[in-house]
């Protein structure tokens, strides 16, 4: 929500318009105005008097820095006083930076809402020395006293934004860091020295062994629903999970292979040492491509995949080879699918008619005649080796 809008904060209950007062009163809020343009450092010191007494969590400024925020804070009150106005967005505004100065500097933002509120006090002691001197009306001396609590509350939740500000800010950097660290060690981009460097800045032992895997996400919040998959997995937390866009591939530094991955296809590498892993995630990415393309899903080992990922390989050659042996079987027309689709379940499953025309819901013979048939238009023997294997990787190519 937007502090300068009029429903982001509360009006003050009983503090009156500055520029609607009488002369009288007006007069005693100038001479009082005066009177504060003289007390920056009474007020510096007594704040820092305060909050040394009261506040450890400030022992990590200095003195001087304290008093200068002091001095902030009163230059704000008598410039907005001397114009009439009540000091509502510039003291925002100030707030916002102080908050963000000060937690660059290690003071928790807690410390720093108790801080303002004994500040408050100290000013309101000052103001209540004034008003005597000035003769302040007592009505506009107690609505000051009232809108000054009521704004110090409202500081809190300056101080409350800006810390979730700046959390937001660093789990974003952090986020940040972590993928191009798994970018440079995945995609083989960072050099042992420095992998073994920064693996302690990621709970990471650079000797030990972990595990590359490979994932592909179709959008932004399919990556996310992979990446809470795979930290489910492998019971890593999910921010805390090391992960990179690698060329077309989601990459992940994991410390064991997970054994299912809920609702989504991942291929896994060997287990190796970090300055390794690139060569991990290769064979990951490759085993995932393979899967892909067979249309498979789980959890997949190029182990596992046995000479699928040899129909990736060799386009042109695999064009060639197809205009040789499949040309005459395509021209045939409707039938060359019923032949392949035959030719494909003989190959798989080892040659056995019977399970063949079990799988197809065929009889025997038809396998037999459409395994000829697809020999005879092929000119592929599958009695003979180095036939066979060329005919299981084109029918494997084509159907991926």
């Amino acid at each position: 929500m937007d502090p300068e809008t009029p429903t982001a904060w509360p009006v003050r209950r009983r503090m009156p318009d500055l520029a609607t007062l009488d002369d009288v009163t007006r007069a005693a809020v100038a001479a009082a105005v005066t009177r504060l343009g003289t007390l920056h450092e009474v007020f510096a010191e007594r704040f820092l008097a305060s909050v040394r007494s009261h506040v450890p969590g400030y022992a990590v400024l200095s003195d001087e820095e304290i008093r200068a925020s002091a001095r902030r804070f009163m230059d704000i009150l008598v410039s907005e006083l001397t114009s009439l106005r009540i000091p509502d967005a510039a003291l925002r505004e100030m707030l916002g930076e102080y908050a963000v100065e000060r937690a660059a500097r290690g003071v928790p933002l807690d410390v720093l809402a108790v801080g303002y509120q004994l500040g408050s006090r100290e000013m309101l002691a000052l103001l209540d020395e004034v008003a005597a001197e000035v003769a302040l009306p007592a009505d506009l001396l107690l609505a000051v006293h009232d809108s000054t609590w009521e704004f110090s509350n409202e500081a809190s939740a300056v101080f409350a934004r800006v810390q979730h500000d700046l959390a937001v800010e660093r789990a974003h950097f952090d986020a940040e860091r972590r993928s191009a660290f798994a970018a440079g060690v995945l995609g083989g981009g960072f050099p042992a020295e420095r992998i073994n460097r920064d693996a302690h800045l990621y709970g990471l032992v650079p000797q030990a062994r972990h595990v590359a895997l490979a994932a592909r996400a179709r959008s932004a919040d399919d990556a996310d629903a992979v990446r809470r998959a795979v930290a489910s997995a492998v019971r890593v937390p999910a921010d805390r999970l090391l992960l990179a866009q690698v060329g077309p591939d989601l990459g992940f530094i994991v410390p064991r292979a997970p054994e299912s991955v809920a609702g989504h296809l991942v291929a896994v590498g060997p287990p190796l040492p970090l300055d390794r892993l690139d060569a991990g995630f290769e064979e990951a990415a490759l085993a995932l491509e393979t899967a892909l393309r067979f249309a498979m899903s789980g959890v997949v080992r190029l182990a596992d995949l046995g000479p699928r990922p040899l129909v990736l390989c060799g386009a042109h050659t695999a064009e060639g080879l197809a205009v040789r042996h499949l040309t005459a079987l395509e021209a045939t027309g409707r039938s060359s699918t019923d032949i392949e689709e035959t030719a494909r379940a003989y190959l798989a499953c080892d040659q056995n008619v019977r399970e063949v025309a079990r799988l197809l819901a065929v009889h025997p013979n038809t396998v037999r005649y459409r395994v000829n048939r697809f020999q005879q238009l092929t000119e592929l023997d599958l009695r003979r080796t180095e036939d066979l294997v060329t005919a299981w990787w084109l029918l494997n190519r084509r159907q991926g």
